[in-house]
């Protein structure tokens, strides 16, 4: 009984199956979680920027207008604007599991530039982090 036991091939299979599980099974399961996360937080991200941008893109100097009638973003109300519709529009990101940075420039009176990362831990061990980064520039729309 113990040698048709030991020459009964048909539990072989069986580690084959725990093997590939193994080497094929978990890395792909890691990409189609991990990468389908990382694709929400990008696109996330990306509308996030885009809305900040434009916020920011449209804090007027009003005292400068008012009394030279010249067009100019106020840089600290522009910050300040920016990161409410920012941080505002990516309230789900500790339940998703990313932390969000923001970035503000102004290259022109009239422009502003923002940058946005995000870093997104993995959910399958073993991996790296992946980082998002986006960017939007945005023009002053208000007409004199």
């Amino acid at each position: 009984m113990l040698r048709r036991f030991r020459n009964d091939r048909r539990g072989d299979v069986w580690a084959f199956i725990a093997v590939a599980m193994i080497f094929i099974a978990m890395p792909l399961a890691s990409l189609v979680v991990d990468v389908t996360r990382g694709m929400y937080v990008r696109t996330h991200l990306q509308v996030a920027t885009d809305a900040a941008c434009e916020a920011a893109a449209n804090a007027m100097n009003v005292s400068v207008f008012q009394a030279t009638g010249v067009r100019q973003i106020d840089p600290g109300l522009g910050r300040s604007q920016a990161a409410r519709v920012f941080y505002g529009t990516l309230t789900d990101a500790a339940k998703v599991g990313f932390s969000p940075s923001l970035a503000i420039g102004f290259p022109g009176p009239t422009t502003a530039n923002c940058q946005a990362a995000a870093t997104v831990a993995h959910l399958i061990p073993l991996t790296p982090p992946m980082t998002a980064v986006v960017e939007t520039t945005s023009q002053m729309r208000a007409v004199p």
